[in-house]
């Protein structure tokens, strides 16, 4: 999470300016007040983040630059670091207009990127084991790929094998 390190602060902070509660976030974000209060806890365990849609709801629904929230290295030259694709164009469309298509091509790029369900499920189970048991997972890893490769090897071998009976029998 190396863009929301200090993400529970800056929500905090950020709603205080705005005078707004953990309801109203909640309600911006179509989550539980609970979620909200998970995402700004203190301790490092117990802190959960936003997915990527309610993180823009809560930004376009509070009118808070997404920069605010995340955290990005502002010593570059660049002024704005983050530009959401579409959003910078010098174009007559509708901003409004702009900003759906834009929030939609994030949003799949975003989408691509991330790990599915599955993935998500295994890392979670990962992480709640100790450290014998993520000894003992990261040595099969290893011999999973050694049995898929010798699988595949297995059945090209009798992919092969059957592909030669069929041209070399006599009809």
């Amino acid at each position: 999470m190396k863009y929301l390190r200090n993400f529970n602060q800056k929500l905090l902070d950020v709603r205080h300016q705005k005078k707004l509660t953990q309801e109203d976030v909640a309600m911006m974000c179509a989550v539980s007040e609970s979620q909200v209060r998970s995402w700004e806890a203190l301790e490092e365990g117990r802190r959960q983040y936003p997915d990527v849609d309610q993180l823009i709801d809560f930004c376009v629904k509070a009118s808070v630059p997404l920069e605010v929230l995340l955290d990005l290295d502002t010593t570059g030259s660049m002024e704005r670091q983050l530009v959401l694709p579409g959003l910078d164009s010098d174009e007559d469309d509708d901003p409004a207009t702009r900003m759906l298509g834009a929030l939609a091509e994030l949003g799949e790029e975003l989408e691509n990127r991330l790990p599915d369900e599955d993935e998500r499920e295994l890392l979670k189970r990962y992480r709640q084991c100790d450290d014998e048991k993520r000894t003992f997972i990261m040595q099969m890893l290893p011999r999973a790929n050694r049995s898929a490769n010798k699988g595949a090897a297995t059945q090209a071998k009798v992919d092969s094998a059957a592909g030669s009976k069929g041209k070399s029998s006599p009809q």
